[in-house]
């Protein structure tokens, strides 16, 4: 009965979220990138994509009960992960500028690693969601996820283009090691 209830809130949470729109977004993106704003941008997507994910795959009250935790867990497991790459592509990047041959194979070692890790991660995951999805609706989240995805990248990439360019403060990807998260 308590997890009845809990989803029933849930629901209700995912639904008083529906006024979240793309302008939304970008307002937030286009605030000072600090932890404090990241947060609270990454908590209004993850709210929307898990509203829009129920919506398009057609998800019932059970299926929904399922799939969100095992989304959730990999979700966490991933940020730590591409946290770890972020990481040492700045490294990369600062070694290979300032001419540090002899730490690139360990960096370039270590990215290695972290690019198994999110495979690894991406296939637990999907065996986990086979489970839960019926054939259509794994079709239909593999659509949404690169359509989600693409289309937070064009906003928040609009969101830095009204910024200057600048990302979080420093230079743009590729133009020098200053890169921050």
């Amino acid at each position: 009965m308590k997890k009845k209830v809990c989803l029933i809130v849930l629901i209700i949470l995912m639904l008083a979220g529906l006024n979240i729109n793309a302008a939304a977004f970008q307002e937030e993106a286009d605030a000072q990138p600090t932890k404090e704003n990241r947060e609270k941008l990454r908590k209004r997507i993850e709210m929307l994509k898990m509203w829009k994910l129920t919506k398009a795959l057609d998800l019932d009250e059970k299926t929904s009960a399922m799939l969100f935790p095992i989304m959730n867990r990999y979700d966490k497991i991933r940020t730590e992960a591409e946290f770890s790459l972020r990481k040492g592509m700045r490294e990369l990047r600062i070694s290979l500028k300032e001419n540090r041959e002899g730490k690139l194979k360990n960096i370039l070692d270590d990215l290695e690693k972290n690019h198994q890790t999110l495979q690894r991660i991406a296939d637990e995951e999907w065996a986990e969601v086979k489970k839960v999805l019926t054939i259509e609706q794994q079709a239909k989240l593999v659509i949404f996820k690169q359509e989600f995805d693409s289309d937070i990248r064009k906003i928040i990439t609009e969101a830095r283009e009204r910024r200057g360019g600048k990302r979080d403060g420093g230079p743009l990807r590729g133009d020098g090691p200053k890169e921050k998260q």
